[in-house]
């Protein structure tokens, strides 16, 4: 019986009575009245008001004049109460002062008032039941609250099996949140003591006084549908603590879904006895019920009490693990082996998408369970074996890569055609005057930086081949300007070196296109000129190769000065692109030995 649900009041807002039920003096009232206060002034228990009341008894707050505090006192309702229900009345009080735990409320006495009928006295609660708390929408009200209470609960259940006490009624209604984090477990009244004669098991036959003192069900099935094992309500005689567990069972899927397991009456008690899917998370899936949870309302209403779970401390406890933090792993291994079951179907069908799936779920399994070698093993071979297609998203990552490279070398080229032009004055030194060679090349140099200056700003992915057309024309005027093998050869092989470390979609710059168009850049002037279209420049005779570039006019100190600084120029600029290219080199190397090293700590060996 929850005793805190009905208040009954006096016309100033209080009852005016004592325990033996006579009124108090009030204004204006006669001589016998007072006379009447004055006569039980001296009792110990003065009435303040009622808190509740069940089939048997009722609660009153009552003051304790001998120690000046307001405790609860609970007597039986009927004036001629019949000896069976004082005698159950008595076991009550009885049980709940055997059981001192900081979650069952304290008795401090128990006596008969003046008129010879029994009483006890207890702690006065404050607080709020947990069936109401389960309707609350209130945002104190939060599910780590109730199941730090329920865990407390368990405790508090515990210690009463432990002394051989079955409670037999546990439900939201009797389980009381105090306003200070105090938890209490209420109404010991149908309790059953493991080894003594069960006051309850010939209530069918008793009177109907007697059924209606126990507020339960009539017959042998003591407790409340909704709540009751499945052997409680067959009747079975040797009921024991599981349950108790039961209902806990009950209380906790309440508590985690705010629905009951199963309804209240007669279908309520066919319901615990055909059994439903106590999985929390299928009736509330909105909720976020965690799987170790999930898993504990089930294994604590099991219809076999056998395969239930054995003892309240066992439930409480790993409650309190889950509210720890220290999730149950059996849990994580059991979500851990479904996972890897998806990822190794998706592993066995081709296909980008499901290889995608495939290592997600893979790393799931490892991520709840890193002891499961079988998804370390797979892992490892996704990571190691790569697809057949390249994914798109790894695609586009690499066409962005593309083009952040490509831009850097458009301004790599910015630097190279600004120093070949800074070369340009020395060339205008040997060359004959007027030359429109020298014109030419100087024009092509400004063109291919402007290109360069173009390419490094915008996408240049598809249009990288109008550097490779421009630089291959001013390779030819080189040939022609100074021989095809003289100073072209240098520059074409400096030319598809940078083109070669350039990634590219055009046909002009691929692995053909570097070597033909420097190839025909360098050579073409030399056919011509043996097809008699342009003037022979290289002849070889008895003395050697005679090379007479029409480019050059000067003296021999200034032309060998300028062939010495193109010798050095030609070399800084290797050394240069090589060095830039074994930096980029060693740049991607450590950072995939990096990613490798990652991936292996992913991996227990």
């Amino acid at each position: 019986m929850a005793y805190r649900e009905e208040m009954d009041d006096g016309p100033d807002g209080t009852e005016q009575a004592t325990i033996d039920g006579r009124p108090t003096a009030a204004e204006g009232e006669g001589p016998s009245a007072r006379e009447s206060v004055r006569r039980v002034s001296t009792e110990r228990y003065k009435v303040i008001n009622r808190l509740g009341k069940g089939g048997m008894g009722e609660v009153m707050a009552v003051r304790d004049a001998n120690i000046g505090r307001e405790v609860a006192l609970k007597r039986i309702r009927k004036a001629d109460p019949s000896e069976r229900v004082i005698d159950r009345f008595m076991r009550e009080a009885s049980i709940q002062g055997r059981l001192e735990h900081p979650a069952i409320v304290p008795l401090y006495d128990l006596g008969r008032d003046p008129s010879g009928q029994p009483f006890f006295t207890m702690k006065k609660l404050t607080g709020t039941t947990l069936s109401k708390l389960l309707g609350s929408d209130r945002p104190e009200v939060t599910q780590q609250r109730l199941l730090r209470a329920f865990a407390e609960v368990c405790l508090a259940v515990e210690f009463a099996h432990v002394r051989g006490i079955v409670h037999r009624d546990l439900k939201p209604d009797n389980i009381v949140l105090g306003d200070f984090g105090e938890v209490y477990v209420l109404d010991w009244g149908v309790a059953k003591v493991i080894g003594e004669a069960d006051e309850f098991a010939d209530v069918a036959s008793g009177s109907s006084e007697d059924n209606e003192a126990l507020a339960t069900l009539p017959g042998m099935q003591v407790g409340t549908p909704g709540y009751m094992a499945p052997e409680q309500v067959r009747g079975d005689v040797d009921l024991d603590a599981r349950a108790d567990i039961y209902a806990l069972g009950c209380i906790l899927f309440e508590i985690l879904t705010r629905t009951m397991l199963h309804p209240t009456g007669k279908l309520g008690l066919a319901s615990a006895l055909s059994g439903v899917d106590a999985k929390a998370s299928e009736r509330a899936p909105g909720r976020g019920i965690p799987p170790e949870l999930d898993e504990l309302c089930v294994a604590s209403t099991h219809l076999d009490r056998e395969r239930r779970l054995q003892t309240a401390r066992e439930l409480g406890d790993r409650v309190q693990r889950y509210l720890d933090g220290d999730r149950d792993l059996a849990a994580r291994q059991l979500l851990a082996r479904d996972h890897l079951t998806t990822a190794q179907a998706a592993f066995d069908v081709a296909g980008d998408a499901q290889r995608s799936l495939a290592m997600r779920e893979a790393g799931m399994a490892l991520a709840l369970d890193p002891t499961l070698t079988a998804a370390a093993e797979l892992v490892g071979r996704l990571m190691l074996e790569p697809p057949q297609t390249t994914p798109p998203e790894v695609e586009a990552a690499i066409l962005a890569d593309d083009v952040k490279t490509m831009q850097g070398n458009a301004r790599v080229g910015i630097y190279a055609y600004v120093a070949f032009f800074a070369f340009m004055p020395m060339v205008w030194w040997i060359a004959p005057q007027g030359s429109p060679w020298v014109l030419a090349i100087s024009l092509l140099i400004l063109l291919n930086l402007g290109i360069c200056y173009w390419g490094s700003r915008v996408n240049p992915i598809g249009k990288e081949g109008i550097i490779a057309v421009t630089n291959a024309i001013l390779l030819a005027i080189v040939a022609r300007m100074y021989t095809p093998f003289l100073i072209a050869p240098g520059l074409a092989a400096m030319s598809a070196m940078a083109i070669m470390f350039t990634p590219t979609r055009s046909k002009l710059t691929s692995i053909a296109g570097m070597v033909g168009l420097p190839a025909v850049a360098v050579l073409g002037p030399w056919l011509l000129e043996r097809f008699d279209l342009l003037s022979i420049t290289t002849t070889v005779d008895h003395r050697g190769i005679l090379m007479n570039a029409v480019a050059i006019a000067g003296d021999e100190t200034s032309t060998l000065t300028v062939a010495a600084l193109y010798v050095l120029g030609l070399i800084a600029a290797a050394a240069g692109m090589a060095s830039r290219m074994h930096t980029r080199e060693r740049t991607a190397k450590r950072r995939l030995h990096l990613q490798a090293w990652q991936l292996r700590q992913l991996v227990q060996r």
